[in-house]
């Protein structure tokens, strides 16, 4: 049986005197967790995941590398989510339920071609895509829901095999790099790349569905992958025989990013929000690293690259926003994106003493067969939209910060940056014939706090005594009233993982 949150005033209770009535002692009616009940939402799902891959190779005169092959990932998976449900009998408000089979893979050839002074690699790659049986009878069904018009786009946009409607596209590859001298090497590389979209925004509400909010999503069956095209220009140059320095530049353009929108007659009758290929997004870099071996048992590593990735929408649910007037118009600027983190530095070094080898230090002879990686790695905090100051709340004192309204200043912020360091060491021994290994890790050796939720207001993790934003309950000025808004916001998770150590022993066999 399941019955509805409640958050109750418990043990220890807090109290206070209301403002306009000092001589009078409340309780906070609560501190924003449930006590009781079960969540608003029921959900389950799985996955079944099959994968066949098949590839040929064949080497033609000494100058064509040709590889062909195919691939294939064929699925079942199953969704449930029931609302509220503690109401109506167990099956609450709004349901949505499928269980679909989808199946997508490729086919692809390249040829490797190696002149005199110039090496080809040229390629192309079929991705195919199989929504589903569930799909095909929910949009040309009988008794399907879809307008005429949203039929014959599905038709004109796959294809049938045995039965089934499949999407295709054509993905070329081109990579050439030319020795400009014995020490250097001049690359380039372009690539067509596909990626699949969320489940849930192909499948959601196709089947027998009920739903009674005004803000429903649709899946839409139309959808088209997004694709991703990338050029990349890079110097490769060799100093001395332990010492390699390489700089590339590169540019990614991302099409058909999917966005949702509000569509009058989504369905048959029905007003509400689904999802298309609507947006874009670009991202530009460059990246710089250097490798080196050196005394005999040492290699390390160091990569620092920057970038920017700008995109006119953040997240596939402006279109809800907006419709839930959450936000204020579509964004018709491009604007940072929400992942954009613009430079990252990492460096590497690592110890490897072969077996039989035992290195003397300070004339202290130590154990072979064993290696140490030191990794260190830090890179730009997490982008936010600034808030802005507003005024003191005259009740109480809050200071109010609200969340700017200028699409300019959407993500324009960057947090507190990430910084870390790991530790491992492995050393193996045999026994009996077989080979093991003793491992020792240890992650974020330095214990560094990364803020993960960042308070817009000071741009790192909330700390006690910082201002928050309006819709954050302080501590200092808490909700007093009863629901609660929101627990206060000293959730742990609001950093990164602390310093730990794993140990742990293998076999290999």
């Amino acid at each position: 049986e399941y019955l509805q949150p409640v958050d109750v005033t418990r043990l220890p209770v807090t109290y206070f005197n209301p403002g306009n009535d000092p001589d009078k002692v409340r309780v906070i009616p609560g501190d924003g967790f449930y006590d009781y009940g079960n969540d608003f939402t029921w959900h389950d799902h799985y996955v079944d995941w099959f994968t066949l891959k098949g590839d040929i190779t064949s080497v033609v005169n000494d100058i064509h590398t040709v590889k062909a092959g195919f691939e294939g990932a064929f699925k079942e998976m199953q969704l449930i989510d029931i609302a509220d449900p503690y109401v109506e009998g167990g099956f609450g408000s709004s349901q949505d339920i499928y269980r679909v089979h989808p199946a997508d893979g490729a086919f692809y050839i390249q040829d490797d071609i190696k002149f005199k002074g110039f090496y080809l690699d040229i390629g192309t790659r079929l991705d195919w895509w199989m929504p589903g049986a569930f799909v095909d009878r929910a949009v040309l069904g009988d008794n399907s829901s879809f307008t005429e018009g949203l039929q014959e786009q599905y038709l004109d946009e796959t294809f049938s095999v045995f039965g089934n409607r499949f999407k295709a596209r054509l993905m070329p590859r081109l990579g050439v790099s030319h020795p400009v001298s014995n020490n250097m090497m001049l690359y380039f590389n372009y690539g067509h790349f596909s990626k699949l979209p969320r489940p849930q925004f192909v499948y959601a509400k196709l089947g027998e569905s009920r739903f009674k909010s005004s803000f429903q999503r649709f899946g839409n069956p139309t959808l088209d992958p997004e694709t991703s095209v990338k050029y990349e220009l890079g110097l490769r140059y060799k100093l001395t025989n332990d010492d390699v320095i390489s700089v590339n530049a590169y540019y990614n353009d991302i099409f058909d990013y999917i966005q949702t929108v509000s569509v009058p007659q989504v369905r048959r009758g029905i007003d509400g929000i689904t999802y298309i290929n609507l947006d874009y997004a670009r991202g530009r870099g460059m990246e710089i690293e250097y490798r080196t071996r050196f005394a005999k048992y040492f290699s390390g590593s160091f990569n620092g690259s920057y970038s920017i990735i700008t995109t006119k929408s953040s997240s596939s649910d402006d279109g809800l926003l907006l419709a839930q007037n959450l936000l204020d118009e579509q964004p018709i600027k491009e604007v940072f994106a929400r992942w954009d983190r613009p430079w990252q530095l990492s460096a590497n070094l690592s110890i490897n003493v072969p077996k039989g080898d035992n290195p003397n230090v300070f004339g202290l002879k130590l154990p072979s067969d064993w290696q140490m990686n030191f990794r260190w790695f830090a890179q730009s905090g997490r982008r936010y939209t600034p808030v802005e100051f507003v005024q003191i709340r005259p009740n109480d004192g809050r200071p109010i910060y609200q969340s700017t309204t200028d699409q300019t200043e959407f993500f324009s912020q960057i947090g507190k940056h990430w910084k870390w360091a790991d530790l491992s060491f492995t050393k193996y021994f045999g026994i009996a014939g077989m080979e093991y290994g003793l491992t020792l890790e240890v992650k974020n050796l330095f214990n560094d706090q990364n803020p993960t939720i960042i308070n817009p207001v000071t741009g790192n993790a909330y700390e006690f005594g910082d201002d928050v934003p309006e819709g954050w309950n302080d501590p200092r000025y808490p909700d007093v009233f009863y629901p609660i808004s929101s627990p206060f916001p000293s959730d742990p998770s609001r950093w990164r993982t602390p310093r730990n150590i794993r140990m742990g022993l293998f076999m290999k066999f």
